[in-house]
């Protein structure tokens, strides 16, 4: 059985970076990092209450991203393209949830002929 509060902290988390990288901070290590954690503490949940944690969070960011939720757009700013970078961020995060982790030691894929 899936938890609905592990669910529901990830999604405040990402969302809440979401706003944060709405005001120009640099969030992507931070992003980087709440990933790395999702997937090992979902692994944890998953071997104690049951498989699904992780699509579960991806999921909800999906359902998240699609909501106009105006509350973490300051006044004045444009709220038709906050609501859009919004919806990409929170749609890119649940697509690197659902992707395999990449390995932590390969860098690059590229070849030099």
């Amino acid at each position: 059985m899936i938890e609905e509060g592990f669910v529901r902290m990830y999604a405040h988390d990402f969302a809440a970076l979401a706003a944060r990288a709405e005001t120009g901070a640099e969030v992507e290590l931070l992003v980087q990092k709440r990933i790395g954690e999702a997937r090992s503490h979902a692994a944890l949940m998953d071997a104690r209450k049951g498989e699904g944690h992780l699509p579960a969070v991806a999921e909800r960011l999906k359902t998240e991203s699609a909501r106009d939720d105006v509350r973490t757009i300051r006044a004045g700013e444009d709220v038709p393209g906050a609501l859009a970078r919004r919806r990409e961020f929170l749609l890119r995060i649940a697509d690197l949830l659902t992707a395999p982790p990449a390995s932590a030691g390969l860098k690059s894929m590229a070849v030099r002929g």
